[in-house]
């Protein structure tokens, strides 16, 4: 059985999936969460922290997997970034959605965190596609920041549940590595 704090964010995140920060309310999330306003801000001092501990919770078990499934062959670590990113979101459907609404606003302090983070995500891409580069698997000409945006453009546009998400990344990982493949 979850802890009390496990139920908060849990509620928190079933609330932030659905509507704007801005409209939901720490009555709604205890409410949601069947604990006492107390209880909330025993845990959370406001809303803000709330809301970056849901998205810092989040971003941490997604770099944790990320990092998890890398090895020595860079083609292999690009199939398993994108795979690993897809299966992701596509299991966390709830986190996905408040990742998607609030990219590019995370710019408050307490949120500068989770922006880095999600930089972190973006880095160990880039890296990937440099390794690639550096290797000569990968074209040399290529602008790794504009195909890591387009990667996870694709990845983000793509998971809506109808695509089995193993069949998704592997249309993606395909359309990919042909484009940028060393000739």
């Amino acid at each position: 059985m979850p802890g009390k704090k496990d139920s908060i964010l849990g509620a928190a995140i079933g609330l932030f999936s659905k509507r704007p920060y801005h409209m939901v309310a720490m009555d709604d999330i205890a409410r949601k969460a069947r604990v006492a306003k107390g209880t909330l801000y025993y845990h959370f001092r406001s809303k803000e922290d709330l809301y970056a501990a849901l998205l810092r919770d989040g971003l941490d078990n997604l770099l944790m997997r990320l990092k998890a499934e890398s090895n020595e062959d860079t083609i292999e670590d690009l199939k398993l970034f994108i795979n690993g990113l897809a299966e992701f979101f596509s299991e966390k459907k709830e986190f996905f959605e408040v990742l998607k609404r609030e990219e590019g606003k995370l710019l408050s302090k307490k949120l500068k965190n989770c922006y880095e983070k999600t930089c972190s995500v973006k880095g160990l891409l880039h890296c990937i596609l440099q390794k690639g580069i550096d290797e000569g698997l990968f074209r040399s000409d290529l602008n790794v920041q504009v195909i890591s945006e387009i990667i996870l453009g694709m990845i983000k546009s793509a998971i809506d549940g109808k695509i089995e998400t193993k069949k998704l990344s592997g249309i993606i990982f395909d359309m990919l590595i042909y484009g940028i493949k060393a000739q």
